[in-house]
């Protein structure tokens, strides 16, 4: 049997991490992750990566990269999230494989990977889907949706409870709903149970300001499939709603909501 490509993740950015892992883990590829270079090094000497995408900028960072391309034998390709320029300089200067600023998100991410790999990777490409943005905030819905519709996605925005409840019932087609918890006349809580209460149901991703541990563990109970908090980290919900669309298992976060 072949052995899987191995794909380690190391990054500052928590949810994003355990998210890719979700995402992109499959029967033939093995994806890693961790916040810490000291950690990936240790998994470097148990497993050597095929391609390292690692923030630099991380404590022993550039040591990380050194030790994967020495393991590696010339193997491992690196791909370098940066969120500075000072960062960047010093990544092109000790020769990585690619190299790309964090502001760009899910998609200049996977454009660098591939580019790199010189290979298209259809299990990173986004997933066409049919989503209903929940906010009663004008703001927030128009920013979801301009940048959902940019990468393709079919966008539709409720601006309350109520009228996505009726969206939800009248439309089929709707996949994932992203639904904000705070809102006036039918918060997302009842939203959440409406919509789960029925035979077929689209994968439901809250929105909240708050960092309440109680509600995500309610939320989770009741059906939910991910838990966003404001102000957003675009990577982090894209990486959410691929999760929904592949059926990959509950979110990282049910560990730490659970008694």
């Amino acid at each position: 049997m072949a052995e899987k490509t191995t794909i380690l993740i190391v990054d500052k950015e928590k949810l994003l991490v355990d998210l890719l892992v979700r995402v992109w883990s499959s029967r033939d590829i093995a994806v890693l992750g961790t916040t810490s270079a000291d950690e990936a090094i240790r998994l470097v000497d148990v497993r050597i990566p095929d391609l390292l995408i690692v923030d630099p900028g991380l404590p022993n960072g550039f040591s990380l990269i050194a030790t994967a391309r020495a393991a590696g034998a010339g193997r491992t390709k690196v791909v370098a999230l940066t969120s500075t320029a000072e960062v960047r300089t010093r990544a092109r200067g000790v020769g990585v494989d690619g190299v790309v600023d964090r502001q760009r998100g899910l998609d200049g991410l996977v454009d660098t990977i591939q580019k790199t790999l010189k290979t298209r990777m259809k299990f990173m490409e986004p997933a066409v889907s049919n989503i209903l943005i929940v906010d009663d905030e004008e703001t927030i819905g128009f920013m979801l949706n301009e940048f959902l519709s940019g990468r393709g996605y079919k966008v539709a925005v409720a601006k309350s409870g109520k009228d996505a409840v009726e969206r939800i019932s009248s439309d089929p087609d709707i996949q994932i709903v992203l639904l904000d918890v705070m809102m006036p006349d039918m918060n997302g809580m009842e939203v959440l149970r409406h919509v789960m209460s029925a035979p077929r149901h689209p994968a439901v991703i809250m929105m909240t300001a708050v960092i309440d541990r109680e509600l995500a563990r309610r939320a989770l109970q009741v059906g939910a499939s991910d838990y966003i908090l404001k102000p957003f980290d675009f990577s982090a919900i894209e990486a959410s709603i691929k999760a929904c669309t592949a059926q990959t298992p509950p979110p990282w976060w049910k560990q730490l909501t659970t008694p």
